[in-house]
């Protein structure tokens, strides 16, 4: 009975009012927006600040505060939002970092780099891109009944969830280094009604956004380009005429890097796709194995056209979003004529994407 006893007391000590009232003064960041002050090269950092309203024992009212200060780098502006709002900001779970399209074209990694130097660091949010008006979208308190950091936050989880979006976070670029080649694509929001939305992806070149973005849909076979299993990814599309859907159930992609005396001809990009009949244009739902067939060779074409779209679109932009160059390079290193050799040979190299198309399943087979 003594022991049960001095176990509550200890209980008693160790939640104390002194541990209630440091944690209050803290201020969770949740997202953390980053543009130019004007048309200086003063930082203007935007905070979206998490808390409670009403909050009592079973919960409360969630709610954002937004701040924002100046400073020569991420780290002065916090040190002097510290000094100007009362509480502490605390970096550890912020989720998402939005930078602005102006702030993206001059060396954004380099600006960022700096958050490893926090005490608790948070390398493992989001990096995305923001093309409007950063400082007007974050002052938002919500979006759809949800509190903005939700909604933006959400919008991202869900389409990583369904393989249609690269997995952005922070750790990647700053712990982990870049690429071969510092070339990437960062999730892009655009303004949208009274919101924002999801849309598409803003392409890197040298760590410098190019201003080429691709769309939802050429983002999707960037993923599987890329080498994503592409579960549950949806395909959409139109056969003379009359639309078809399917859903990607497996994903398989090779890389195929072909010389031809002693220099680099062509790469070859095969990307095997088993996938879920789900709609095809027909009135009937009956399917013969002819059928099936034909239509695996029409979508197939379909399908090809615009992988090699995506392809030309990365070639233009001189983004070697696939890492291309460093597949060269590590397996054939004969083949490579170093970084500048590459930089000027893959806009105008020879990639040929071969997709192959095998229906799995589609309900009534006759």
């Amino acid at each position: 009975m003594k022991r049960v006893i001095a176990a509550l007391l200890i209980c008693l000590l160790l939640t104390g009012c002194w541990d209630q009232s440091q944690l209050k003064k803290l201020l969770f960041v949740d997202v953390i927006g980053v543009d130019y002050e004007g048309d200086s090269k003063q930082l203007k950092v935007s905070y979206v600040i998490s808390s409670l309203q009403n909050a009592n024992q079973g919960g409360g009212n969630p709610n954002n505060i937004f701040v924002e200060s100046t400073g020569d780098n991420i780290y002065d502006a916090v040190s002097k939002t510290n000094k100007e709002f009362p509480g502490v900001l605390s970096v550890l779970e912020t989720r998402l970092f939005l930078i602005s399209t102006r702030f993206a074209k001059d060396q954004p990694l380099n600006y960022l780099n700096i958050t490893s130097q926090f005490i608790a660091n948070p390398l493992y949010g989001y990096l995305a891109v923001y093309d409007g008006d950063l400082s007007k979208l974050l002052n938002k308190k919500k979006i759809k009944d949800q509190t903005l950091s939700e909604f933006l936050v959400g919008l991202l989880e869900e389409e990583k969830k369904r393989g249609q979006i690269p997995l952005n976070k922070l750790v990647q670029f700053i712990l982990g280094g870049a690429g071969f080649l510092n070339d990437f694509a960062l999730n892009r929001f655009e303004p949208y009604e009274n919101g924002v939305r999801l849309a598409g992806t803003s392409l890197f070149r040298d760590g410098i956004y190019t201003g080429i973005n691709l769309g939802d849909e050429d983002t999707l076979f960037a993923t599987l380009l890329g080498g994503t299993s592409g579960k549950n990814q949806l395909i959409t599309g139109k056969l003379d005429g009359k639309n078809y859907s399917v859903q990607v159930q497996n994903a398989h992609r090779d890389f195929h890097i072909n010389d031809k005396d002693g220099g680099l001809r062509d790469i070859g990009i095969s990307l095997n796709l088993d996938i879920k009949l789900i709609e095809a244009g027909l009135d009937s739902k009956r399917h013969t194995k002819d059928s099936l067939r034909e239509l695996e060779k029409q979508i197939t074409a379909d399908i090809t056209a615009k992988v090699t779209n995506v392809i030309a679109t990365l070639q233009r932009t001189n983004c070697d979003y696939l890492q291309l160059g460093h597949e060269v390079s590590a397996y054939h290193p004969k083949l490579f004529g170093g970084i500048d050799w590459w930089r000027e040979q893959y806009p105008k190299i020879s990639i040929k994407p071969k997709v192959n198309i095998k229906i799995l399943n589609t309900g009534i087979l006759e």
